[in-house]
């Protein structure tokens, strides 16, 4: 192709037809400026469909992040020794102390465990992968984008609160050592001396029983305050997966 347009060329030049030598010039530029501009075009099509290829993949992982989080919560809130059970068991312990213990309630009273610390340990390994590779922000629009970080915040920022609670309950759990937990330690191996030895139960106005009804009541405040923490945790991830489907539509 450039041999034959050197060719009409050298044949302009050489019948010394300038005029049309230089708008052939002029029309030979304009064809390699379009000839450029759809390469370009070409080109820019091709890299945009790769990153939204790209984009697309990512999306479809953080989705999935997003229903492990959701699972996750869920497994939290609702399944065996989750927040809810906790909550049901300390509602119901607080009752017993309110109204005072009787030897009756001793077995259910025990039965089961009080307060345990249960870590969100919520997923963020593809919010990571975001970060580190610089793709967080050519992801999707820039209000996708502020959803997703502020999403990831509050997944933190309620983890931390979780553990803060927990160590509250935990500092009220220690003052219950010599008064609850040697009772039930106790009772498991000789009931009838464990409530010998075990008097305060029967005083709502002993050291032991106020700082077990102290620690009964925190352990139901948390396990609530978790509970509508969980609950926001899996309106958000619904909510920032219908953001992910509609942005996924304009790929």
């Amino acid at each position: 192709m450039i041999k034959f347009f050197r060719k009409i060329r050298q044949k302009l030049i050489s019948e010394n037809k300038s005029g049309k030598y230089f708008k052939y010039a002029i029309g030979e530029v304009i064809l390699v400026v379009i000839g450029i501009l759809i390469a370009l075009a070409i080109n820019n099509w091709n890299t945009q469909r790769i990153n939204d290829k790209r984009n697309n993949e990512l999306l479809i992982k953080l989705s999935k992040e997003l229903d492990l989080n959701i699972e996750r919560a869920i497994l939290l809130d609702t399944t065996g020794d989750s927040f809810g059970d906790r909550l049901i068991f300390s509602d119901s312990l607080l009752n017993i102390l309110d109204r005072g213990i009787r030897i009756e309630d001793l077995d259910y009273m025990q039965s089961q465990l009080i307060f345990y610390v249960n870590t969100f340990n919520l997923n963020t390994s593809v919010f990571e992968e975001l970060k580190n590779t610089a793709s967080l922000y050519s992801i999707g629009s820039d209000h996708l984008v502020t959803e997703i970080q502020r999403y990831y915040q509050l997944c933190d920022r309620e983890s931390f609160y979780n553990l803060n609670y927990s160590d509250r309950a935990n500092s009220l759990l220690d003052k219950c050592n010599e008064g609850w937990y040697d009772f039930k330690y106790m009772y498991r191996q000789n009931p009838e001396n464990a409530i010998k030895y075990h008097q305060w139960l029967f005083n709502p106005r002993a050291k032991d029983y106020i700082y077990f009804r102290q620690f009964v009541n925190y352990v139901k405040i948390h396990s609530e305050l978790i509970l509508n923490k969980l609950k926001g945790i899996i309106k958000k991830s619904e909510e920032l997966k219908k953001m992910i489907a509609e942005e996924q539509k304009s790929l």
